[in-house]
Parts: C-alpha cells; structure tokens; sequence
C-alpha cells in the first residue's frame, strides 16, 4: 500500500473552485424527446450522441402506458450505451395527482426499462403550499423522490415547474430543476427573472426549454442560457409541437455546445457471478461518462452518504470515503485515510479499470467489495486540467448497489 500527500492539489481547489463550479460553456442538450424510443424522430434526437446530448425521456402516452415493449428496451439501451441518460416520465397534476398512482407508474418504468431516473411533469412553483395528500407540497414532492431514490441502479430526478422561483426549495429535493419552460426569445430575455440563489448551484442543477424560435435566434438563446446557470437546454422551431420531432436546426445546435465539459454521468452496480469458464468474479461497479479535454478525472465516493465525513475539503460537495482516480491511461482506487480536509489516501485493491466505450465516452469500473459493504453511495465526478486544477465539477450523484430482486448476467444487462 502505498501513503500519498497532495497538499499542493488542495490548494488549486481552495483557490479555483469558484472557476470550477461556475465554468462557461457547460452546456449540453436536455431533449424532451416525446416519440417513442425507436422511432424516426428518437434516432434523430440522439444521433449528435453525447459529445452534445445528454437527457433523453421516454414518454410512453404521458408515462401511462405500463406495458413493456422489447424495442423500446433495446433502444434505451443502445441510447444508454451512447452515454445519454434516459429518464421515465410521469406528470402530477402540480400535486394533485395521487401519489399512489404515480408510483405506480414509477414501478412501472423501472420494472420495464433500464432507465437513469425519472423526469416529474407539471411541478407547481411554491413548495410550501398546501397538498390535497400531504400537508405541503414539498412534502408531497420529496416523498416521491425518495421513492425513485429506493430503485436500484440510477435515480436521479428532474421537477418540472416551467418557471422561475423566488426560492430554492426545491434543490433539497431534486438533480434537475427545469425553472424555465416557455414560448419565444423575447419571452424569455424579457420575463424570465433571474434570483441570484440560483447561482449559488452549479449550471447542471438547471434545464431552460424556449420554443418557438428561429434558427438565427439559437446564439443568442445559448448566450442567455449561460448567463442564467442553465446547464441544460431545449431549443425548438417557430411553429408546430416543439416535441414532435427535432427542430430544424438540430444539428447547429449540437455543434453549439459540443466538446463540453462532463457530460451525462451514469452508474451501475451488479453483484458477484462467474465467467464464461466458471471462475467466481467479485461484484462490481461501473461509472460511465463522456468528457472532452482532460486526461485526468477523479470520481469521489461517499459511502455512508453523509457529506460530513471522509475527504470533505476542497470544494467537493461530498464527505469521500474513496476516490477513483484515472490519469495517464491508469486507473486506482484510493481510501481516504486523512481528517476531514487534508489530502491523504492510501491505494486499495479494486481491480480498476478505466475504458473508453465510444470517442469521449469513458467508463470506470472497480470491485464494490472494496467499499466496504455499503449498499448506497453518491459520487461525485471532477476534471483537472494539466497543472491538476478542477475545471469541472458534476452534481451529485446517488447509486443504488443493493440490486436484490434483479437478475442480472456479467454484462450488467438486467433481464
């Protein structure tokens, strides 16, 4: 085992993490793809790949048609592999929808597809109103995130009021928050009203959708969307059903914001089994992502989910009990080993492994034995640029490891 000391690397983050969290130009692409997965339009919205997309939802009949279709598995998966997140949707009603139906569509969902996550349509804007079920609103949308929460696998959430809000209630709650949903430039540089708590949340916090625009219109829309901490963004045609199909100028607003930043992090856990000749194999864990730029990426670990704990220094918005760390083509798994704000890790034993699965598309893999038999964990994603300062942060991440009642084969492809 082997001791390491990297005082010089926390000073860069005390330094530059403002730099890190508040980065031009790390947009990608949200698409609110409602056609269903296979289709003509699908294939086109997820043809620029994840240099530029990265969330997809399937949308099957407003996320109430419960019934599992082979093609619209495959074509998640293959999207999936493409490093895009795909999300379930479901809407409810701005809270007045009963919650036991929802997660009734939620089981549904996750039950079917392997999916990232789920996209909750028609959130209202106030979180302490009242609900006809619980006694706020916010209590109403927490319990349901807590329940994609349980899932195994990926679980992250976007709420979706489609406006601003005077306060940030709902980031306790949510991945994504989409504060902007709307029709027209003009609209949305005159009306939208920009609070300054949202800059206090890094821009993959924030999906912006602006509909009935004009292909001359797109840089200036991407320049409002930078300057409002919107990570995520959805711009669509003048006329017609903006999630009919891609606008037509999809492929210019691709080539906008490709070479970004980190883009559509995704994990997942599978437990022991045994090779094509029999050998036992140890569970493991796999984080895939897609990023330009850099040869150098750490992923934090915090595996008693408690920010408090573990490696909290520096700006990581996680207490890390391990960090993978891929540079050079190698890739080590190190335990924290120091008192909370220091830089002290020792290397454990975790077989990892860093693949590139498509240009830009990268792909960490580690045993979960290693971590000491936790069953959940977040993780956090950082790039460092050559003098090994951050110059990208992701959000926070949650992953399931406990996969009981899934039946998964080596290749991690539940069936």
């Amino acid at each position: 085992m082997t001791s390491v000391q990297r005082g010089v690397r926390l000073s860069g983050w005390l330094i530059i993490v403002f730099t890190a969290v508040m980065a031009a130009g790390q947009t990608r692409l949200g698409v609110p793809s409602y056609q269903d997965p296979g289709s003509a339009q699908w294939a086109a919205w997820a043809a620029p790949g994840a240099k530029a997309v990265g969330i997809m939802i399937v949308n099957l009949n407003n996320g109430d048609d419960e019934t599992y279709y082979p093609s619209v598995d495959r074509t998640i998966r293959a999207t999936r592999k493409q490093g895009i997140f795909v999300l379930g949707y479901t809407y409810t009603g701005y809270g007045a929808r009963d919650p036991q139906i929802v997660r009734r569509k939620i089981d549904a969902v996750y039950r079917n597809y392997l999916v990232d996550g789920m996209f909750f349509d028609e959130a209202p804007t106030d979180c302490n109103a009242s609900n006809p079920f619980l006694p706020t609103q916010f209590l109403y949308y927490e319990a349901l995130t807590n329940y994609v929460r349980e899932k195994a696998g990926a679980r992250v959430t976007v709420l979706n009021p489609g406006t601003y809000s005077a306060s940030d209630c709902w980031m306790g709650i949510t991945n994504i928050l989409m504060n902007w949903e709307d029709q027209g430039l003009a609209n949305y540089r005159d009306n939208y009203v920009d609070f300054a708590w949202v800059h206090k949340y890094p821009p993959d916090r924030f999906w912006h959708i602006v509909y009935g625009m004009s292909a001359d219109q797109l840089p200036a829309a991407l320049n409002l969307a930078k300057q409002r901490n919107a990570g995520w963004v959805y711009l669509a045609q003048e006329t017609g059903n903006p999630y009919a199909s891609p606008p037509q100028y999809w492929k210019a607003e691709a080539a906008a914001v490709e070479q970004q930043g980190v883009q559509a992090p995704f994990a997942s856990a599978w437990p022991g089994s045994f090779d094509s000749q029999g050998a036992p194999l140890r569970g493991r864990t796999s984080i895939r992502w897609g990023g330009m730029g850099t040869g150098h990426w750490q992923i934090f670990l915090d595996t008693d989910q408690n920010s408090k704990t573990g490696c909290n220094g520096g700006g990581i918005a996680v207490g890390a009990e391990y960090m993978f760390e891929a540079e050079s083509g190698s890739a080590r798994l190190w335990q924290y080993t120091g008192t909370g704000t220091d830089w002290t890790w020792t290397e454990v034993a975790a077989g990892a492994a860093l693949d590139i699965v498509d240009p830009g598309v990268q792909a960490a893999s580690f045993d979960t034995a290693t971590l000491g038999g936790t069953k959940a964990l977040n993780y956090q994603i950082r790039a460092l640029d050559a003098a090994d300062h951050p110059t990208y942060d992701s959000y926070v991440l949650p992953l399931s490891l406990d996969n009981t009642g899934l039946i998964f084969d080596i290749t991690n492809h539940p069936r």
